[in-house]
């Protein structure tokens, strides 16, 4: 089987989810119901397909598990994009709040959100325990510790806020974080994401004989490589503004990236 494949599907179904993500976001109001009803069903297809394929040990059972598990993170993100599942307090931080108090109303500003994202997370590890294919859940599960990692680099600071890309509505993130240079936490979680990457290459290496998981681990190592750059470009003196301006043909900058999502400071 060709290692080239699953990285390619694996970058170009990020690349047409982020856009259009990006094209939606842009237009749909917050609380739009015909967004989130197209969102449900694709997220209801999303566990269909884990749940059909958690036994498949084709190649194409991978394929469909990723995309499923993408799905389910995309109507967790789009369900706070639109302001439909925040938290309990939705607010900007007080000017005199700094510290473990700033970090705590920072959580929650996003509080339904976040126990959504791992409730469903938890449900997506008990339907494929100890199957053949589990593709979908680690997909889930790598987009939701990667995001946490990077909402916490953004809480500590990091020099690239990319505020270009918030909505609006979510504009009072801005007051939980700041820039900085460096953080402690940034090599911690390099470090870190690079050593997970590596098992998941080492792991499609050795399942020679397996496509089901070749493939799989294929897919979840390019979705975290690409995390891996997010992470990266937090503090790179660089902007990705005009490569996804380009993508969604516009002149206003987007609002919002699905996988890996990192703009959306902590309360995203």
């Amino acid at each position: 089987m060709s290692y080239v494949a699953p990285i390619l599907f694996a970058l170009g179904i990020w690349w047409f989810s982020t856009v259009l993500m990006m094209w939606r976001s842009k237009r749909a109001e917050p609380g739009c119901r015909r967004t989130m009803l197209v969102m449900t069903v694709l997220a209801g297809g999303g566990f269909a397909a884990i749940w059909l394929t958690r036994d498949w040990t084709s190649d194409i059972g991978a394929y469909l598990a990723f995309v499923g598990g993408l799905s389910i993170w995309a109507w967790h993100e789009m369900s706070y994009f639109l302001a439909i599942i925040t938290g309990p307090r939705p607010e900007p931080c007080p000017p005199d709040v700094s510290g473990i108090s700033r970090f705590w109303l920072g959580i929650k500003a996003s509080l339904w959100h976040e126990l959504a994202v791992i409730a469903t997370a938890a449900v997506l590890i008990a339907m494929t325990w100890n199957t053949l294919n589990a593709f979908g859940a680690i997909t889930f599960t790598v987009l939701w510790l990667m995001r946490w990692s990077a909402k916490l680099n953004i809480f500590l600071g990091v020099r690239n806020l990319h505020e270009e890309f918030w909505p609006d509505h979510l504009r009072y993130l801005g007051s939980y974080v700041h820039t900085a240079p460096m953080n402690a936490l940034f090599p911690v979680s390099m470090i870190g994401g690079t050593l997970v990457m590596v098992f998941m290459i080492q792991s499609a290496v050795d399942a020679m004989g397996l496509p089901v998981a070749q493939t799989g681990w294929l897919l979840v190592a390019t979705l975290m490589a690409l995390a891996m750059l997010e992470h990266l470009l937090m503090f790179l003196q660089v902007s990705d503004e005009k490569l996804w301006r380009f993508a969604t043909g516009s002149d206003q900058p987007p609002v919002a990236k699905l996988a890996p999502d990192l703009t959306t400071g902590p309360g995203s």
